[in-house]
Order: structure tokens, then sequence, then C-alpha cells
């Protein structure tokens, strides 16, 4: 399903800088959002359940299209049966489940021209290279950089202020609901709100201040 400007912005836009950066390269001005769910942890063995797409852009940070889609995968007898149960996969669920050539096909758009942003990026990024791969689509242009929230959020746990890195762990520190966990679309909402409330802090200080002035600075 192919949406835009969904009414899932949470964090005030007003609390979010507004940075003015005309020589920006255009492949830095648009996110894109990324979040699978797959049968198990192995790209090369396992498959794609679930994808979802946020098209966001840098600025502001608000969504400017979405997508989200089941796959149907094809070697279940691969699977690991825990990534099934935390999936919530069910062959009733999935009765209406995409092929991945089609899915794929419809998330290039999206994901041209942006610099793709995730929690634990390599996981998500990993299983869309091999998926496109698998299909023998074209790769959509993307910056060679990645996002990660788990890495921006990396002073928080440096200071103690949570004990981990996970999605959820960052989601409780921040006080931000998860619904539904381990699902595509909710991942994906929960990363993106992680990174504007990271963008808040960081555009006012404090916890990187915090943990130079521990340290003892920079050396």
């Amino acid at each position: 399903m192919l949406l835009a400007h969904p009414a899932s912005d949470t964090t005030p836009v007003s609390a979010l800088r507004q940075p003015l950066f005309p020589s920006l390269p255009p492949h830095l001005r648009t996110l894109a959002f990324i979040d699978l769910e797959t049968t198990g942890l192995d790209s090369s063995r396992h498959e794609v359940l679930e994808v979802a797409i946020l098209r966001v852009d840098a600025r502001s940070l608000k969504v400017l299209a979405e997508y989200e889609a089941r796959v149907q995968p094809t070697r279940l007898t691969d699977a690991d049966p825990a990534a099934l149960a935390v999936c919530g996969y069910s062959d009733e669920e999935w009765r209406d489940a995409l092929p991945l050539r089609e899915v794929l096909a419809t998330v290039t758009p999206l994901l041209a021209g942006t610099l793709v942003a995730a929690h634990n990026t390599s996981f998500d990024w990993g299983f869309l290279v091999e998926g496109y791969r698998r299909t023998e689509l074209p790769l959509p242009s993307v910056d060679y950089h990645r996002l990660d929230t788990a890495s921006l959020a990396w002073p928080l746990l440096a200071t103690g202020e949570v004990e981990s890195l996970s999605l959820n762990a960052l989601a409780k520190h921040f006080g931000i609901h998860r619904p539904t966990p381990h699902r595509a679309m909710a991942d994906a909402r929960c990363a993106l709100e992680v990174a504007r409330r990271l963008a808040v802090r960081m555009s006012r200080g404090g916890h990187m201040e915090r943990l130079l002035d521990e340290g003892g600075g920079l050396s």
C-alpha cells in the first residue's frame, strides 16, 4: 500500500531546526527509513517477509510518502521458526502477500536518490541488496552513506542513560509507544521517531557535552 503524507508524525516540526543547506547534494536531502521482517538472520539463506519504507524530508524529518507490503516466502523450509513467531507469520495472514519482485519494483522509486536509514541499517539493507540480486532487478541509486539510529544513540549508552541500543530500549527511553513491535511499518515509524528525538537532543546539546565533560574532553 502506497500512501502520501500520513498523519503519523509525533515530534512537532518546530522542535527541529530547519537548516539551510542549498549546497547539499540532492541525494542527501531525502531519507528513506526502511524496516524488513525476515524468515531468519542470514540474508543468503533466509527471505524477506515484510517491507516498509518511509520517504522523509531530511530537513524537517516529515514523511513524504510511505509503502508497506507483505512478501510471499518461497522457501519456508529454510525459515527459522523463532523468526516466524516473532514476525507473527501464518499462511492465513500472508494469503494476500505479494511476490518479492513486485514489492521491490514498487520500493525502487521510493529509495532512489535517498540516504537509507534504519535501526541497525546493515541488516535491512543487506536483505534488500540480496533481494534485488535474486530478482535480477537493478539496485536503486542511493547515497553510499547509511544512517543508523542505533549508532546515533551511542552517546546515550556511553553516559548510562540507556542500557541497550535496541529499538525497544530507545523507544522506552523516549516514551515512544510501540503497539506492534516486529511489524515492518511500526518499526520503521519507531526508528524515525527515535531519529527525531535524537535530532532535538543534538540541536539543544546535552548528552554529547555531558559525555565529553565526564571524560575530560577529546584528546
